[in-house]
């Protein structure tokens, strides 16, 4: 397809401009949004039972946004999903018909998102960093995105002797434990990365023998996606401060990766990225060819800084679904960045699920269908 190829060379060369003024981030969208009415069938019935269009949007918040629920529910993609390279599933249930899909067409804006973005976010003094990724390799989950996420940063910015500490049947917790004494004895930095579950087994396992490292200056972790269901949950800021004891980490050093299966891009702890100062609840940042906006659900309009709402991401590198996703997370906007809530409860997580009805309307479904 060609559109879809001469798209995805001028997004990459987006990606790759810093300095992209608010204009042209809206150009770029307004293209963006034109191909995804265009080749997304389910996407162009939704914008059309709201009497949106390309002729009519002007501006990147006037395209309506999709609820994550719909990526369960229907198959939004640009291409046949017989053309498509890669399919990222959520996970939280065993059952795939009941799992949210996203399409790529190919990686390589997924890819150059991640990398360019992680850069700044986790290793922007460092070329390369020895990595201890507590999550399995992505052979085994290749339906993961997040797999495939830390695949390409041990890759990317791992050095030769990275390793992931999962086999395929568990959490490898003694080997780990291993490495970190081993690496006690050296002035290497190291990143540990991984899911947010894996690092509270460690921090139990090590609890209960009473363990703690001191792991070398500059040294730093990454977690992401939450510990419901896979392990006690931990308050942000008890997570950083436990895993600050059990690292000699500083909590400035400990940043949280924000990411969902549904988008293409990822968002970080400012810490690196705006030299936040309260490291146990800083404010996230999105890339520049994300928005996230914080909406009210009922009206859809952009709740004012300091008032809570629903968090919606344009993402711009999510060029074979869809660009704008409403999500069920609470947020509130901060000065520069934004601060992630919870999830959605009361009032928000009825909008949510209206949202999803109107969604299944527009393309002559109702729960329960898929197509």
């Amino acid at each position: 397809m060609p559109a879809y190829e001469a798209l995805k060379q001028e997004l990459i060369t987006f990606i790759n401009q810093p300095g992209a003024s608010e204009n042209q981030f809206n150009d770029m969208a307004l293209k963006v949004f034109q191909f995804q009415y265009e080749y997304n069938k389910p996407f162009r019935k939704f914008c059309r039972k709201r009497r949106v269009s390309p002729r009519t949007v002007k501006h990147f918040l006037d395209i309506p946004p999709v609820p994550m629920d719909a990526f369960k529910l229907t198959t939004l993609s640009s291409h046949p999903i017989e053309e498509t390279e890669a399919v990222f599933m959520t996970s939280g249930t065993t059952d795939p018909a009941k799992r949210g899909r996203n399409y790529h067409r190919d990686l390589d804006t997924y890819d150059m998102s991640m990398k360019t973005f992680f850069k700044k976010a986790i290793v922007p003094d460092v070329e390369k960093i020895k990595m201890y990724v507590l999550f399995p390799e992505e052979n085994l989950m290749p339906h993961s995105s997040l797999a495939h996420y830390l695949h390409i940063a041990k890759e990317t910015f791992g050095t030769e002797d990275s390793l992931y500490v999962f086999s395929k049947e568990e959490f490898q917790i003694e080997k780990l434990i291993e490495e970190l004494y081993e690496t006690e004895k050296k002035e290497e930095p190291i990143l540990l990365i991984g899911a947010t579950f894996s690092f509270i087994h460690l921090l139990d396992e090590c609890n209960k023998k009473d363990l703690r490292f001191q792991l070398p200056s500059k040294s730093r972790l990454m977690d992401t996606g939450g510990a419901k269901g896979r392990s006690r949950e931990m308050e942000p800021q008890t997570f950083k401060e436990e895993m600050g004891r059990l690292f000699s980490v500083p909590a400035e050093n400990c940043i949280n990766m924000y990411g969902m299966t549904e988008l293409s891009s990822q968002i970080y702890d400012g810490n690196y990225l705006h030299n936040e100062h309260d490291y146990y609840n800083p404010a996230k940042y999105a890339p520049h060819w994300v928005r996230t906006v914080i909406m009210d659900v009922e009206s859809m309009e952009q709740k004012p800084p300091g008032e809570r709402g629903i968090i919606v991401h344009y993402d711009l590198a999510n060029l074979n679904s869809v660009m704008g996703v409403l999500t069920e997370d609470a947020g509130m906007q901060g000065e520069q960045g934004f601060y992630l809530l919870g999830r959605a409860v009361g009032a928000e997580a009825k909008g949510c699920s209206l949202a999803v009805e109107q969604f299944l309307r527009s393309a002559g479904q109702s729960k329960g269908d898929k197509t």
